[in-house]
């Protein structure tokens, strides 16, 4: 079965489809382990409060959310008489991103840079529709190595990431639900994000 297929050629019009659409979400929404996605705020409170640093890794539009992360915690969250968080997202660094994909090979364009950069009690956080991709399991294994905190979120059948994390969140869906999952990533950065920037002490309005 492909979800967003049979959506789509069982919807008679571009309101039909929308409306399949937002159901699913509505679906989505109401099956995801809130207790597990609390314990993964919990683990970026607690980066925050020790000053360890949190690295958010992913691809495609995964990655520009695992960005969207950075700016909601880096500069969102901030106060400027407390902790702030140390988020950092790997995939921005063109630089590195393009040589150690053309000196090595784009498997290695997280895990070569997590070694470097990660001390025990670090985060990283993973997003992966499959779960299978396999620069963020080499990310993973690197980050496991190095004593840091592994984070997952994966949709399909939860792949291969989500046995190497501490903290897995499973978004089960079929195969071609690449849009759906990654507006779950999305929900679930805000939900997060806007919680503990509210826990730190800042409220949202301006």
């Amino acid at each position: 079965m492909y979800y967003m297929a049979e959506l789509f050629q069982d919807s008679e019009n571009f309101a039909a489809y929308g409306s399949g659409y937002f159901r699913r979400m509505a679906e989505l929404c109401e099956q995801v382990d809130l207790e597990a996605v609390g314990r993964a705020a919990a683990a970026l409170d607690k980066a925050r409060s020790e000053g360890a640093a949190i690295y958010f890794i992913a691809n495609g539009g995964s990655a520009a959310i695992a960005s969207h992360w950075v700016n909601d915690l880096l500069v969102g969250a901030q106060l400027e008489d407390k902790p702030g968080f140390r988020a950092y997202c790997p995939s921005d660094n063109s630089s590195s991103v393009t040589a150690i994909g053309n000196d090595s090979c784009f498997e290695n364009i997280f895990a070569a840079q997590l070694r470097v950069q990660l001390k025990p009690g670090d985060v990283v956080y993973a997003m992966s529709v499959s779960g299978n991709s396999e620069n963020i399991v080499r990310g993973l294994k690197a980050a496991k190595e190095k004593g840091a905190t592994t984070i997952g979120i994966a949709g399909m059948s939860g792949g291969q990431i989500l046995a190497l994390c501490d903290i897995a969140v499973h978004l089960p869906c079929t195969a071609d639900e690449y849009g759906p999952v990654e507006d779950m990533f999305s929900i679930l950065e805000h939900l997060m994000a806007g919680y503990l920037t509210m826990k730190g002490g800042k409220m949202m309005h301006h």
